[in-house]
């Protein structure tokens, strides 16, 4: 039997009882395993993959492949070029996915050949409870839920709650191999984790690929999945370096793809800024201040880097 879809996990020194969460859940999905496969793609993980954790039984037809390069979108890509199927999902290695995902996945990318590209809810398990002053910050820990209703959206380079994120995406293969030529670029390689860096731009990056072939991006709420969100996460050290990293990414997919915002030429104007957007951004919390000068620090780096459409 043809498989169907192709689930792609790429991991970087795992958490491992993370991981046994995320195959526990692919063990239990109804899609029949006929109809999949599993591909973990160990990027630069010491020990490796394989030696940190045995691949529980009632999965189908797995591969693991090394990806030397360090970086998330270089694992994706290895991810997409080894997948067999037409439609592949995207599950990270600390994500559990509802039993009825790939099943419901599948589904809507037969019923609606118009859709690209699609995401669903994302709920968080916190290892422990945030604090008060993080909750503004919690969206960009992946969590989603824009409601019961289904949204279609045939749109250019536009955030909205159409547009899928990485953890749980459902893409087709066509799309997806068409972000593979456009991520040769070093440039575009570097928007996504790599190492200790926290950019998050590359998964928006080939989801709005689809739109460029005229396919919709869909939310789709029967898709419903679990992030498991350690402590350490939700820590002002490491939320200061997110809020950081996921700003300077973005700016740069935008001007990446649509040339805006223009880049600052001159070095010591731009940082000649950040006095004046510290006292702009002035909040009582000394905490929210400071993410929000951590944000506009971010922007300025993306707007000293050069950087053009079509690269």
């Amino acid at each position: 039997m043809k498989r169907e879809l192709s689930v792609i996990i790429c991991t970087h020194n795992p958490n491992e009882e993370r991981l046994r969460r995320t195959l526990g859940a692919l063990t239990s999905q109804t899609l029949p395993r006929e109809k999949w496969e599993l591909i973990t793609v160990d990027n630069c993980s010491a020990p490796s993959v394989g030696e940190r954790i045995d691949f529980p039984p009632g999965l189908p037809a797995t591969r693991i492949l090394v990806e030397p390069e360090l970086g998330l979108t270089p694992a994706r890509l290895a991810g997409i070029k080894a997948a067999k199927s037409p439609v592949l999902v995207f599950v990270d290695d600390d994500n559990v996915l509802a039993a009825d995902y790939l099943d419901e996945a599948l589904k809507l990318m037969v019923s609606e050949p118009q859709v690209g590209a699609a995401g669903g809810i994302i709920q968080p398990e916190y290892e422990s409870l945030p604090k008060a002053w993080a909750e503004p910050y919690l969206d960009l820990l992946g969590i989603r839920d824009f409601g019961p209703l289904p949204m279609r959206a045939l749109v250019y380079n536009q955030v909205g709650p159409w547009e899928p994120i990485g953890a749980g995406m459902v893409i087709r293969k066509e799309v997806a191999e068409y972000y593979c030529t456009i991520a040769k670029d070093p440039l575009r390689r570097g928007l996504d984790r790599q190492g200790n860096n926290l950019g998050s731009c590359g998964d928006t990056d080939m989801a709005r690929c689809a739109p460029e072939l005229g396919y919709y991006l869909a939310y789709q709420p029967q898709l419903k999945m679990t992030h498991l969100i350690p402590a350490f996460r939700l820590k002002f050290g490491y939320l200061l370096r997110l809020c950081r990293s996921l700003k300077r990414s973005g700016i740069l997919l935008d001007r990446l793809r649509t040339g805006q915002p223009s880049q600052l030429s001159v070095a010591a104007a731009a940082w000649l800024r950040l006095p004046l957007e510290a006292i702009r951004q002035f909040t009582p919390s000394p905490r929210l201040w400071l993410l929000r000068i951590s944000t506009v620090v971010g922007e300025i780096e993306a707007r000293l880097t050069a950087a053009s459409p079509g690269r």
